[in-house]
C-alpha cells in the first residue's frame, strides 16, 4: 500500500478536524495494531467493530504511529496527531473511494452468496497472463474488507477484481460508492444465506445494489428476472455454450463457466479456456475435527459435495494414522446420477473400511453401532447432514474450544523460515500438546513432516506411540523407573546425570543393546535440569566407554528468551557454543544435534543461533511475546453456550457468598462453564468478562464449579447462544492478564471434560 496522502489532503477527504498542522505524507493505513510491521508514514483508524479501536491507540502509538484518526476521544502523546471524524468506518470508506479513483482501469466486482472467492481466484487465473491484476486478498469481502482491498491499487496494475459481501440490509450502498464497478458478476443468492432477511427476494436486492451503475452484468440465465427487477444492465451467460467442455468430473461447474465467460469477454480465446476447464486451481476448505462419542474421531466436511474437496477430505482421512478404521459418510440427497458416480468411485479408490450412503435423512442403524473409527461426513449444505454430525458428537458438556490448524501450520511454517537452510524441527507436544488434546495435534505434526517430537514424560511418549505415531520421539524428564517402557516403545530419553547414565545403560546392557539414542541436558543458566559446564569431561569419558548409548542430541533451556533486553540470552548462547565445542572435540562425532532455542529464542535469535535443530512450543499456537511482528496467527477460541436468563430486581443478589447485589433492574445470563473447566473463581465478581452477540458481559457474583453468571443488560441474547470466552474480542493474552499467569497456563489449565474441535 502506498497511498502518497498529504496530511490536509486526508483532512479534506474524510472531512476530519485535526488537532494540529503537519506537512507528513500518509502512505499506510492501519486498523489493526497486529498488523502494524511499520511506522512508516502510517495512519491508525481507531474502528468500532467486534473491539473498539480506540482502545488500541496506544499499542499504535508505542509500534510508531503518529497520525490517528478517531471518533472518540483519546489519550495521547503531544507529538500525535490526531483527527477526528463522526464515524471512522465511513471515513476508511472515503479514503478508499477517493484512491480508487485515482486509477482509471476497469474495477470488476463479484457479489452473491454462491462462490464469490472461487470465481475471483479462478478469473485471477485465467486473465492474469492478459493484465497485471489487483485482487482482494483471501476473503476481503466486508465493509472494512473492502476498503483495504481497494487501497491496494496501484499504477502498476491495469484491472482489479473486487470481492463484495454483505451481512445487514443497507450496507451495499456504502461499498457501492467506494467501489464504482464498471464491471459486475452476480452469482445469486440461497436460502441458506438469507439470515438477516426478511426474504430471499430482499437478500438478492441488496446484493444487486453494487450493480446500479455497473456497464456489464454478468449473470447465469436463471438469475435474469432479478436483474430485470432491479434494472441491471446484465449479459446472460447460457451453459449450453460450454458444451465442448465435460463438466461431470469438475466442481462448481456454473462457477467455472462464469469465469471462463468472463475471461472470453475480456479477450481470452475461447478454444484455450477449453483447455484450461479443469485445470483451475483448487482452494482449500475448512473442516471440523473432532472427538466423538464411542471413541471415533469425527471428521465433518458437510457443507460440499465437490470432487475437489472431496479428495482434499479423503486424503485428510487417510493420510492419518489416527484410528485404524476408516469410515466415509456421504449425503447424496442432491446429487445427480453423473456426479453421484464420480463421487463413489473417488471414495471407493481409497478402499474405505465401510462407505454408508444417506438418502432422505435416513440414518443406518448399523453407522449408529460404529466404534473406535475414524468417521469422514461430506455432504451438500442443503442436506441434514449438519444434524446427523451432531448425534455422533461427544455430549459431556456444551462448553468446547476449538484449533484451527491451518493457523497452526502457519505458525510452523512462519517460524521455520526464521532458520537457516537445512534446520531440523521439533515440537513440544507435553501436557496433551500445551491442553490442545492427546492425539490430533501430534498426527497432525506428523503430517506436516516435523522431524521430532517432546515431551515431558514417558507415560506421554508411551501414550504417542499407542496411537500411531512414529516420529522420533524425546523424554525431556526421564524417570529411572521407567526405562522399560523407554526401551519397549522406542523413545528418546533425556539423560542429564552420571548416576542416571549409568543405569540407562546398565538397563540396556541387559538385553545386548547397542547404540541406543540418547539426548544430553547441559545447564547454561536454566538451572533446573542438566549437566553443568565441569561435568562435561567426565561425561564425554563415561559416554565414550558406553556402546550401549549413542548421543542423538545435546541441548539446554532458554531462561530469558522473551526479555527485551537479550543479554542473558546471548550469554546462555555463548555458553552453550562453548559446551558444543567440547562435545565436537571429545566424542567426534558429526551426527549430534545441537539445540537450544525455543519459540522465542527462535523468533529473535533464529538466524544466529537455530544449530542444528530448535524447539517449538507455545509458538506453534501463535502466541509469543513477538507473536504479532512475527505474524504468527492464534490458533484457539474457547467458548460454551447459554443455559439460562434471569431477570433480576433492584437489591437481588447471585450466587454462593451473595457477593453480588443487583443496584438496579438488570439481566445474568447463566453460563454452562465454572472453574472446573478452567474458568477460574478468581474471574468472580467482574474481574473476567464474556463476549455475547458483540457485547462485553461482566462476571456477576461468584464464578461456580460448573456454572458462571454474566451480566447481559446490554445485549440481547437468549439461551443456547454461543458465548466468547477467548477469541476475536478476548485474546488469550487479555484472558492471562485477568488471571495474572500466562497463556502456557491458561491453556494447560482447560479440563478435559471440555470438548476439543479441530478446524482444517
Amino acid at each position: 500500500m502506498k497511498l502518497n496522502l498529504s496530511h490536509s489532503k486526508l483532512i479534506e477527504v474524510i472531512g476530519g478536524s485535526s488537532n494540529q498542522d503537519s506537512s507528513q505524507i500518509v502512505d499506510v493505513i492501519y486498523y489493526d495494531t497486529r498488523l502494524i510491521n511499520t511506522s512508516r508514514n502510517g495512519v491508525f483508524f481507531a474502528l468500532s467493530d467486534r473491539r473498539n479501536g480506540h482502545d488500541f491507540v496506544e499499542t499504535a502509538y508505542d509500534k510508531g504511529i503518529r497520525t490517528f484518526v478517531v471518533s472518540e476521544a483519546v489519550q495521547l502523546p503531544s507529538d500525535a496527531i490526531v483527527i477526528t471524524v463522526e464515524n471512522t468506518l465511513r471515513a476508511l470508506q472515503q479514503v478508499a473511494k477517493y484512491h480508487r479513483n485515482q486509477f482509471s482501469y476497469p474495477v470488476l466486482a463479484i457479489t452473491g452468496s454462491l462462490g464469490k472467492t472461487t470465481i475471483k481466484e479462478w478469473l485471477y487465473f485465467l486473465l492474469s497472463e492478459e493484465f497485471n491484476i489487483v485482487r482482494s486478498p483471501k476473503s476481503y469481502n466486508s465493509q472494512i474488507g473492502v476498503a483495504i482491498s481497494l487501497l491496494e491499487m496501484t499504477d502498476e496494475h491495469d484491472f482489479a477484481i473486487i470481492e463484495v459481501d454483505i451481512s445487514h440490509p443497507n450496507e451495499m450502498e456504502f461499498i457501492e460508492d467506494m467501489v464504482s464497478p464498471a464491471l459486475g458478476i452476480y452469482t445469486g443468492v440461497g436460502h441458506y444465506y438469507a439470515d438477516n432477511f426478511e426474504s430471499q427476494k430482499m437478500h438478492a436486492a441488496e446484493h444487486l445494489k453494487l450493480f446500479k451503475y455497473t456497464n456489464i452484468t454478468f449473470t447465469l440465465t436463471e438469475h435474469k428476472s432479478a436483474l430485470r427487477r432491479n434494472k441491471i444492465n446484465a449479459e446472460l451467460i447460457d451453459v449450453n455454450e460450454w458444451n465442448a467442455v465435460d463438466f461431470t468430473q469438475l466442481s462448481y461447474a456454473n462457477n467455472r463457466i462464469i469465469a471462463m465467460h468472463v475471461a472470453a469477454f475480456l479477450g481470452v480465446q475461447k478454444e484455450e479456456l477449453k483447455k484450461k476447464a479443469d485445470q483451475l486451481p483448487v482452494l482449500s476448505n475448512r473442516m471440523e475435527v473432532f472427538e466423538g462419542q464411542d471413541n471415533n474421531l469425527i471428521i465433518n466436511d458437510s457443507y460440499n459435495i465437490d470432487i475437489d474437496a472431496l479428495e482434499q477430505a479423503l486424503s485428510y482421512q487417510f493420510s492419518s494414522d489416527e484410528r485404524k478404521d476408516k469410515i466415509v459418510v456421504l449425503d447424496l440427497s442432491y446429487v445427480d446420477e453423473n456426479r453421484r458416480k464420480a463421487i463413489l468411485e473417488v471414495v471407493n479408490s481409497y478402499q474405505p473400511t465401510q462407505l454408508f450412503i444417506i438418502e432422505d435423512n435416513s440414518i443406518p442403524k448399523e453407522l449408529l453401532k460404529v466404534k473406535d473409527a475414524s468417521i469422514l461426513f461430506k455432504g451438500s449444505y442443503r442436506s441434514n447432514l449438519k444434524e446427523t454430525v451432531q448425534l455422533f458428537k461427544n455430549r459431556k458438556h456444551e462448553t468446547w474450544v476449538e484449533f484451527d490448524l491451518k493457523s497452526i501450520e502457519h505458525n510452523v511454517s512462519t517460524l521455520q523460515k526464521k532458520l537457516p537452510e537445512n534446520t531440523k524441527t521439533l515440537v513440544m507436544v507435553k501436557a496433551s500438546s500445551y491442553g490442545t488434546g492427546d492425539m490430533n495435534i501430534p498426527h497432525f505434526l506428523q503430517q506436516l513432516g516435523i522431524d521430532y517430537l517432546g515431551v515431558a514424560y514417558t507415560d506421554e511418549g508411551t501414550t504417542l506411540r499407542e496411537n500411531g505415531i512414529k516420529l522420533p520421539i524425546l523424554i525431556m524428564n526421564t524417570e529411572m523407573d521407567a526405562f522399560e517402557d523407554v526401551i519397549r516403545f522406542n523413545l528418546e530419553p533425556s539423560l542429564f546425570s552420571i548416576r542416571q547414565l549409568e543405569a540407562f545403560c546398565k538397563r540396556l546392557s541387559e538385553d545386548n543393546i547397542t547404540d541406543y539414542p540418547i539426548h544430553i541436558t547441559v545447564e547454561t543458566g536454566m538451572n533446573r535440569l542438566g549437566f553443568y559446564p565441569e561435568d562435561l569431561q567426565e561425561l564425554i569419558e563415561k559416554l565414550k566407554q558406553s556402546p550401549e548409548v549413542k548421543v542423538k542430541s545435546v541441548y539446554s533451556h532458554l531462561a530469558d528468551a522473551d526479555n527485551t533486553d537479550p543479554g542473558y540470552t546471548l550469554q546462555q548462547i555463548e555458553r552453550f557454543k562453548a559446551m558444543k565445542n567440547e562435545f565436537e572435540q571429545g566424542l567426534n562425532d558429526d551426527s549430534i544435534l545441537f539445540h537450544i532455542l525455543n519459540s522465542e529464542g527462535t523468533s529473535k535469535f533464529g538466524n544466529i543461533a537455530a544449530f542444528d535443530m530448535v524447539r517449538l512450543g507455545i509458538g506453534v499456537f501463535g502466541y509469543t511475546s513477538t507473536s504479532e511482528d512475527d505474524g504468527l496467527l492464534p490458533s484457539i477460541q474457547w467458548k460454551t453456550t447459554i443455559s439460562q436468563i434471569k431477570s433480576l430486581n433492584a437489591g437481588e443478589t447471585v450466587g454462593y457468598g451473595r457477593t453480588f447485589k443487583a443496584e438496579k433492574a438488570m439481566e445474568i445470563a447463566t453460563l454452562r462453564i465454572g472453574y472446573a473447566d478452567g474458568f477460574r473463581r478468581s474471574l468472580s465478581n467482574g474481574v473476567g468478562a464474556v463476549f455475547i452477540n458483540g457485547v462485553s458481559c461482566p462476571v456477576v457474583g461468584n464464578v461456580c464449579m460448573d456454572m458462571t453468571m454474566v451480566d447481559v443488560s446490554n445485549t440481547n441474547c437468549q439461551a443456547g447462544d454461543e458465548v466468547e470466552i477467548i477469541g476475536e474480542n478476548i485474546t488469550i493474552k487479555t484472558f492471562s492478564k485477568r488471571l495474572n499467569t500466562i497463556p502456557y497456563e491458561v491453556m494447560t489449565s482447560i479440563n478435559k471434560r471440555v470438548a476439543r474441535v479441530y478446524l482444517k
